[in-house]
């Protein structure tokens, strides 16, 4: 479900960019934007939040890698 916008960083180079706020499966988790800086998809919300559930990410960007 798309829930707005918001400011991504990535954790590879640092960017912060906005991109669409879109539900990671039907959890509380944004789903990754690829960084137009560097391309990665290791990108989070630039908010408290995303900090704090950073290792949630972790797995999310391992699972997105391994397919």
């Amino acid at each position: 479900m798309l829930r707005g916008v918001t400011t991504f960083k990535c954790t590879q180079c640092g960017a912060k960019f906005p991109a669409p706020d879109i539900e990671y499966m039907a959890t509380v988790y944004t789903m990754p934007q690829k960084c137009p800086k560097c391309r990665s998809w290791r990108t989070r919300p630039a908010s408290l939040f995303g900090k704090l559930r950073e290792e949630g990410y972790r797995r999310i960007w391992e699972k997105m890698e391994n397919k």
